[in-house]
């Protein structure tokens, strides 16, 4: 109870509302409530700490009303979405006390177990009725998904939708390389390399578009400190004087570099596990000819695919237990460090049974076959041909694309139906022996016995919700680059594996979406300013291609219409030094060809671009202009100063952000590529309660007298 007690104690102290109920399950729901000027209050220092960190650009406007006292500044919330709100107050209730927040975290406290939002039922019909009529979803219906559910989720549905209209290109050119051209093209081989490195190169533009419009560039750049992370001193920062957790970067290496054992051992046990269901299949389906076959045959893959999902559930929670081990700082930082090590297991899982088909089993099989019927062994001779290397990922790509659909929406939702009829039968059961008919009692007067049956429905309704499983993005992410893996690796092998993929990223737009409505928690709202380090994975899988093209070109170019290799004729011609030589060119070729498409690509300023630097200037200019004036120089002078030398006014400018810069102000009127991460503790101490900022005049501010008004802008957020 006391316990309890605290944590009622910690909401009121940060100005939040509650109200609690029993759950029934030895639980309590403590719902939150957070009072319009409070949201208020968070919205402002949201904003102005966007401002100083170079998210948000703030016109002279934008920044007047910030500055304003409280009782004259507008009060209204119409320009929070739904998603700010939420995002709002659980940086509020989950923030350090030093920071303004309750400090309310579950990892934090053993009595909190979490912390969510409740869907809206509404909102989850109308969105699931939308897009499920729709063969495209327009920009329109992402604005409304990121003003509900935050930008970190509305990236990943936006790459998805991009991804699947650029799949379009090696679905059509695959069909016709199918049906009438020859196995293992070049022409195909090259232009599925071209489309990769086109397709990452323009999604880099699309994610700068995207942060620009939404408001989030350089978002990452500015995060707060997760409540996780443990400090093993406090330090004076050496930036801005105040006390803060420090963790030394060298204890992180240590715990690095002892985890690195961990992770090889990891991988290593899955790639045993992978080759023995390889060998035993390959046995069973090409050498075995005794009892039950047909049967057989079909075991280990059976077992193969039964096993993996909890496979990579024990390599996930390896990989977080030690990025966990590892204390990072920052939810950015920790989420890069996770999926590094995810997706190597991610790696080994997908493609080691096809890698081993092509570089292992095919050419060195024959050689092997020959040995041990030298021993006396009874093995038949079987022709290996090529042609089973497209067998293997033509299982892979249906099997596994069935799977992730039964897994992600099928499943849960017969898995939720059974435990509903299973507990009705006991309910049941119950009354008929009346048993636990007390006890029953006594949990329903728990459960809300004293409030109506509209609030006891409603509570029950949150109590399912709470049982649901938290939506991890990432998951989604290691899907869609997994299958991009898939139709850049191995696509010359298969030409139809982009229809697959097609096909399929259609169907999981909206499925995934129908995951986030029904089987999984709602998502708290994060902002992000991209995809996170999946990016770098996309150009890692795309230089692998670039050296798996080259190879299999190499061993298995030269099917006839009439009669494919076999794995003698591929043993037969195979020459390391050959092979080499074909990996090495096509890699220089792909790195050429980036470096082309990147350096083009740069060169071309985007309209968000333009956009941007038009404000930038509006701004510096406007800014320019009233300092000027402060300083006694006449608009006529500043405004001509502005028109005809527009070098000596950018340079003014870049001076006078330099110059404030320098005297220890905060203001960065746009993004100048300067790391922003050294001011984040002076960002974070601007914590100001409602009506003790800005209660300084603008104008008494920017009149000063000083170098150019960069100590005035500096005691307008120094002032209190």
């Amino acid at each position: 109870m006391e316990a309890y007690q605290d944590v009622l104690t910690k909401l009121t102290n940060v100005g939040l509302q509650y109200e609690s109920r029993p759950s029934g399950k030895e639980t309590i729901l403590i719902f939150v409530l957070c009072p319009w000027p409070v949201l208020k209050r968070e919205a402002i220092r949201n904003g102005i700490h966007d401002w100083l960190t170079g998210v948000k650009v703030a016109d002279t406007a934008e920044a007047e009303e910030m500055l304003k006292p409280a009782k004259d500044r507008d009060q209204s919330l119409d320009d929070l979405t739904e998603a700010d709100r939420i995002r709002l107050i659980h940086d509020l209730v989950t923030g350090q006390p030093s920071e303004g927040g309750a400090g309310i975290y579950p990892t934090d406290n053993e009595y909190v177990e979490s912390i969510l939002p409740l869907h809206d039922k509404q909102f989850n019909k109308t969105w699931l009725r939308t897009w499920s009529m729709k063969w495209l979803v327009n920009q329109a219906d992402f604005t409304e998904i990121r003003d509900h559910f935050g930008e970190k989720v509305t990236f990943y549905f936006q790459y998805l939708e991009n991804y699947f209209v650029w799949l379009f290109f090696p679905t059509a050119l695959g069909i016709i390389v199918q049906f009438y051209g020859r196995p293992f093209s070049i022409f195909y081989s090259a232009c599925v390399l071209i489309w990769a490195v086109f397709y990452i190169e323009c999604w880099k533009r699309r994610e700068k578009e995207l942060a620009l419009v939404w408001g989030v560039r350089n978002v990452t750049k500015s995060e707060n400190r997760r409540p996780a992370f443990k400090g093993d001193s406090i330090i004076t920062d050496p930036v801005t004087g105040e006390q803060k957790a420090f963790f030394s970067p060298w204890k992180r290496w240590a715990r690095k570099v002892a985890g690195l054992p961990v992770i090889f051992a990891g991988a290593l046990a899955l790639s045993v596990l992978v080759t023995f269901m390889f060998g035993v299949e390959v046995f069973l389906e090409v050498y075995y000819g005794g009892y039950m076959k047909e049967i057989l045959v079909y075991v280990p893959t059976v077992l193969f695919t039964l096993a993996m999902p909890y496979v990579e559930e024990l390599c996930n929670d390896i990989a977080k237990r030690l990025t966990d081990f590892e204390n990072y700082e920052t939810d950015g930082t920790y989420d890069y460090h996770l999926v590094q090590k995810v997706f190597i297991f991610k790696v080994l899982n997908s493609y080691l049974s096809v890698l081993l088909t092509a570089y292992v089993y095919i050419p060195f099989g024959p050689r092997v076959i020959a040995i041990l019927q030298g021993y006396g062994l009874p093995f038949a001779t079987v022709a290996i041909e090529p042609s089973m290397l497209k067998d293997r990922l033509r299982a892979f790509m249906v099997s596994n694309q069935v799977i992730s659909f039964f897994s992600e929406t099928i499943f849960p939702w017969m898995s939720r139906k059974l435990m509903k009829g299973a507990a009705k039968v006991q309910r049941e059961v119950s009354e008929v022996l009346h048993h636990d008919g007390a006890e029953d009692e006594a949990t329903e007067e728990a459960f809300g016995g004293q409030d109506s049956e509209e609030i006891r429905k409603f509570l029950r309704t949150v109590q399912n919700q709470v049982d649901l499983p938290v939506y991890d993005v990432n998951e989604d992410y290691a899907e869609m680059v997994e299958q991009f893996g898939f139709v850049s690796l191995f696509s010359v092998i298969w030409p139809l594996t982009g229809l697959c993929a097609f096909i399929n990223n259609w169907v999981e737009l909206r499925s995934d979406a129908a995951k986030i409505c029904f089987h999984t928690r709602r998502p708290i709202p994060s902002r992000t300013d991209s995809i996170g380090p999946w990016i770098d994975h996309l150009q890692h899988l795309t230089w692998f291609s670039s050296l798996t093209n080259a190879s299999m070109l190499y061993l298995f170019r030269g099917a006839t219409d009439h009669k494919d290799l076999t794995g003698a004729d591929v043993s037969s011609r195979l020459s390391l030094g050959m092979m080499l030589l074909c990996v090495v060119a096509s890699e220089h070729v792909y790195l050429g060809l980036r470096w082309t498409v990147r350096a083009i690509l740069e060169s071309i300023p985007t309209e968000a671009d333009l956009s941007s630097h038009r404000k930038e200037y509006g701004i510096k200019a406007s800014w320019l202009t009233r300092l000027n004036g402060a300083i006694g120089l006449t608009a006529t002078t500043a405004a001509t100063t502005s028109a005809n030398t527009t070098t000596t006014t950018a340079t003014t400018a870049a001076e006078t952000d330099s110059t404030t810069q320098s005297d220890g102000g905060n203001y960065s009127g746009s993004d100048s590529g300067v790391d922003t991460s050294s001011m984040r503790g002076s960002v974070s101490s601007l914590r100001f309660s409602e009506g003790e900022y800005g209660t300084i005049p603008v104008a008494d501010c920017l009149l000063s007298e000083g170098d150019l008004g960069a100590q005035a802008i500096q005691s307008c957020f120094k002032a209190q």
